[in-house]
Parts: structure tokens; sequence; C-alpha cells
């Protein structure tokens, strides 16, 4: 019976993969310009990204532009590192060309809210040691969503310094969770998405649902005000943040932050992940190839 499931499991984990891929090959298809001359070069340092899920590749083959492996021949340089903590060695730019996420070396969840509380002036973690309530565990690592709720307090031997404590915030609506995705090109918010993953799904990758809002329907001119300054302050230049609105303080938290986005969400229909990648892209050449 456990061989049944495990079978179904990893079947079904295969279709998402290869439906999701082909789906952003289709983004990718829709997107190129047949007719585009390319005249500027990016290098992505250490590592060249080859899947097409990632945002960077749809820059790519959206845009006029083409990779290089030549710093020397470079217009444009991206650090591009799935790492949470990046250890970059310091490359030769003799040509001074310009960098993307250079300084964004760190996207530990510690640091996220560390930087959250500095700009906000309130924070999402919380001492696991102290009260008596319902808290969130999950990895201080990118992109491993495995964040469960667990009762506080905990003895101090038992906690994991390898993971965070947080408030669980409430985002239920009618048995679902909502999540806000913010893209960040250099300085400006380029788009929002709205997520939704059924409730018991809260804390994984499963999004059931996913569109494009207007940035004015999801924040307050206070809250983006808030937001940008947060991106600035994190050094974080081309990007997408994870944000959560608690439904009874109506406060915002941001709880995540990808300098290497895959994009868009899953779950997106094609029109409206077609419309969001031209979007990007045209906030990208604008800032950083012109």
């Amino acid at each position: 019976m456990q061989n049944h499931i495990m079978s179904a499991v990893t079947v079904s984990d295969l279709f998402s993969v290869l439906r999701r891929g082909f789906r952003d090959i289709y983004f990718l298809a829709s997107c190129f310009d047949y007719h585009r001359q390319p005249k500027k070069k990016i290098i992505c340092y250490p590592r060249r990204p080859f899947n097409p899920l990632y945002m960077i590749s749809k820059v790519r083959w959206g845009l006029p532009v083409k990779f290089t492996s030549s710093l020397d021949e470079a217009d444009l340089e991206v650090y591009f590192d799935d790492h949470t903590n990046s250890q970059f060695q310091e490359t030769t730019n003799l040509n001074n060309v310009r960098t993307i996420n250079k300084n964004c070396i760190d996207i530990s969840k510690s640091r996220v809210d560390h930087i959250f509380k500095q700009v906000f002036g309130y924070s999402l973690n919380v001492d696991p040691s102290d009260d008596n309530n319902l808290i969130l565990e999950k990895s201080e690592e990118n992109a491993k969503h495995d964040g469960k709720m667990i009762q506080s307090p905990i003895h101090p031997h038992l906690i994991d310094q390898s993971k965070v404590y947080q408030k669980v915030i409430n985002n239920i609506y009618n048995d679902f969770a909502i999540d806000y995705r913010v893209v960040w090109v250099k300085d400006e918010i380029a788009l929002t998405y709205v997520k939704y993953a059924l409730k018991k799904d809260r804390f994984k990758s499963k999004t059931v649902y996913s569109k494009t809002v207007s940035i004015s329907k999801l924040f307050t001119k206070s809250e983006i005000k808030l937001i940008k300054s947060f991106c600035k302050k994190f050094q974080l230049d081309f990007g997408e943040l994870d944000i959560l609105r608690d439904r009874q303080t109506k406060k915002i938290y941001i709880v995540d932050v990808n300098k290497t986005a895959w994009g868009p969400p899953d779950k997106i229909t094609l029109q409206d992940g077609k419309k969001a990648i031209q979007i990007i892209n045209k906030k990208f050449q604008k800032s950083y190839l012109n």
C-alpha cells in the first residue's frame, strides 16, 4: 500500500514539474522577439541559469540581449546564486559594467526579519522559549517550504539553531491562504501577484491559483513606501518578495526575499503570465539596458 502511495506522489510531482516546464517554454516562445538584434550582453556569475523557470531566462529571451561568459564584453553583470548565503569572489570589473544583486548575499529568514524590523518598526520573529502560543518553525534556508506550527514555550536546549521561530500570520480567507508576491526591479515595484493555496498547504509551495493585481489594490501608499525602503536597504536589485497580511491586525509582513526568482508563479493563466513577463521585461530594459 505504501509503495502505491509513494508511486502516486512521485508521478503527480513529475507531472507537475513537466506541466510547469512546458508552460514556461510557452512563455519563452510567446515573448521571444524573432526579429530582435541582440545589442547587450549579460554575464551571470558564478553560474549561468539554464532553467527556463528563472525570470532572468525570460529576460534573456524576451529582450535584445544574450548571455556571455566574458566579463570584458559584458554590459551587465548579474550575481546569480541560489544559496541562502552567497560567497562571491570579487570579479575584476575593468569596464565598470552595471551589476545586479552584487551586495545581496544573505537572504536568510533572520536577515529578512532584521531589515524588516528596522524599516517597519515591528518584527515577525519570536522567542520560542517565551509565552504560551502557537508559533511557526521553519528553516533559515532558501526555498525549503518546511514550515510547521508548534506550541511554545520550548526548552532552550530543544531550540533548533538552523530554524527561525515566527508569529503565525492569519492570512486565511474562506479556507484559502492568500500570499502577495512583489516583483522588484532596480528601484521600483514592477508587478504584484496574489497567490492562493489551500489552508492545509499554507506553508508549502502548492499554489492552486494566482493572478496579477494592481499594487494599489493590495497596499496603501504608506505600505508601498515602506516596501520600497525595505528593498533598498536589503540591497535587492532584481528579485521578489513574499508578503502576508494578517487578517486581524491588517499589518503586512515581508516573510521571504528571493534574488533568483522563478516566475510567473504557478497556476496563473497563460494570458496573465505572458502579460506579466512583458511588464517585467520592459521595466528591466528601462532600468538596466537603456
